[in-house]
This record gives structure tokens, sequence and C-alpha cells, in this order.
């Protein structure tokens, strides 16, 4: 008997699309699938294929599917690891600069002798900050550069001080304070405010040749130390 009118029987590559969807939806098993099922995602596929623009593949093709990096976020990740160059360019720096790495960080050692409010406005310029020194290691490094004069570091005392070792930050950060729970490398009866007891005088930090550091006037002309990050 002929087909009822406006019905049509399906063509045979629907009919197998249909039963193939089936099995999804029934007794899917991604194990047995050949390469080229169809599929929304890779953990539908046998384990030596991806979902690859829709179909199971063993192509070495970026899977697509839901597990898969946006693009656009790729590609944010890449700026936000960008490198920066470690040199000395852009920085107003007196004489032959001494451009050195110490970890990750690029340091810049400037041995025309300025206050330090002018050390850290060449600092900022450059895209950096006057040296702050994370731990012993750093230390370590800076201290080879440091030779027979005293350079400014970033260390400041802030208002309100009771005594001399009271309130030092690195570059004003509260933050990171330089007290006995964080890292620092004072000499030895350092900061002192020159006469041991808190005047406000003596407000800003420098390293001595020997490598210790010292509390100095802001006011005292120095070389200085300009740090920065190799990566933003």
């Amino acid at each position: 008997m002929p087909p009822a009118t406006g019905f049509a029987a399906p063509p045979i590559r629907v009919l197998a699309s249909a039963m193939w969807w089936a099995g999804f939806a029934g007794c899917y098993n991604p194990s047995t699938l050949p390469e080229g099922a169809p599929c929304q995602r890779t953990d539908q596929c046998p384990e030596s294929q991806q979902c690859v623009l829709g179909s199971c593949s063993r192509s070495a093709q970026s899977p697509v599917d839901a597990r898969s990096s946006p693009p656009d976020a790729m590609a944010d990740a890449r700026v936000d690891a960008m490198p920066v160059p470690c040199n000395a360019d852009g920085l107003t720096c007196g004489g032959t600069p001494t451009v050195f790495l110490c970890g990750t960080q690029c340091w810049v050692k400037c041995t025309d002798t300025v206050s330090r409010t002018t050390a850290d406005t060449r600092c900022t310029g450059w895209t950096g900050a006057l040296g702050e020194i994370d731990d012993a290691s750093e230390q370590t490094c800076v201290a080879s550069h440091i030779m027979t004069v005293q350079i400014w570091l970033g260390a400041t005392q802030g208002a309100g001080a009771m005594a001399p070792n009271d309130k030092w930050t690195w570059n004003g950060d509260a933050t990171r304070p330089l007290d006995s729970n964080h890292y620092n490398n004072w000499a030895q009866g350092k900061p002192d405010d020159a006469d041991g007891v808190e005047s406000g005088q003596e407000q800003c930090a420098a390293m001595l040749p020997g490598g210790g550091w010292d509390d100095d006037p802001c006011n005292q002309l120095q070389g200085f130390f300009c740090r920065r990050s190799t990566f933003r």
C-alpha cells in the first residue's frame, strides 16, 4: 500500500542520524564509537579521540568543548605575563648605570648623588620604585653591587613614630612594614635617628657599603637603587 498523502519515507541518512542520537540518549557507550561519530564534548568520545568541530576525531587539533579556554582569555593571559626588558632606558641616571637581575626583579644602580625625593621621582618615572628588598637572597644579590658608597633604598619612616625603629615601610606602603615579623637587614644599632631617640631627623634608609641598612636624613645627597619586576 502506498504511504498516506503528506508523509514521505525518511531518507536513509536522516534515519541513521536519528539512530545515533537515540544511542546517545539511551545505551550510550563512548568506547565503542567509531571516529567521526557526532559529539558535543570530548567525554562523549573514546579515550583516544577528541571532540573536534562536532565529531569524534583522532586528530591533534585543539578540542572544541566546554573545557577549552576561550581565545580572548588566553590572549589576556599572555598580555598579563608580558616580559619587561631589564635596562635603564627612560631612567635619569648620571654616569653609567649598573643594571642587574635579582630573581625576577630588574635593578639599576645610579651613582649621581641626589636627595631621596629626587631618587624616588626618577625611579617611578622609569615605571619602578626605589629599591625594595624582599628576602635574604635578594639582599645578597643587591649588596654585591654596593661597592664603596651608600645608596638610597625605598624604606621610609612614617609620621607619628615613637621610636627610631617604629613605622618603617617600603615606599610608604603600610602592608609592607619593616618590623620584627618581616625581612630587614638593619646594620647593628640602626635605625637610631642619629642619637638613639626618635626626633624625626633620619626618616629615609640607605644601604651601607657593607650591605647593612642605615637611616639617614631624606635631604642627604647620595646614589640610589631602582627596582621593577621583569613581568607585568
